[in-house]
């Protein structure tokens, strides 16, 4: 619960925004931002499969780089970094789940 706590705490530069959340018997829910990109993951082994450009990785770094510094400097460490929890908007651009 204490993760949680702090994930809601922190909205800003490449963090998904929480709308609500609710608690059933079995699981706490989190109601999140539509993101109509989908996820990191679907792009790289659905779309691209001869992989993406020099240009776009660059970008995505770029991307992905400025998510985890907004973040290291609320002294937060972003531990499930993977394709999957990388969530991208209508316009490309990349938020953590």
């Amino acid at each position: 619960m204490a993760s949680f706590r702090t994930s809601v705490n922190i909205i800003g530069a490449g963090n998904v925004s929480l709308a609500y959340a609710y608690e059933t018997k079995d699981a706490l829910c989190l109601v999140l931002t539509l993101m109509n990109g989908g996820d990191l993951k679907f792009h790289l082994y659905n779309l691209m499969p001869g992989g993406f450009d020099e240009r776009r990785v660059q970008f995505y770094a770029a991307e992905i780089t400025l998510g985890l510094q907004h973040l290291h400097k609320e002294r937060i460490l972003y531990r499930d970094l993977k394709p999957e929890n990388i969530l991208l908007d209508d316009f490309g651009e990349f938020f953590f789940a």
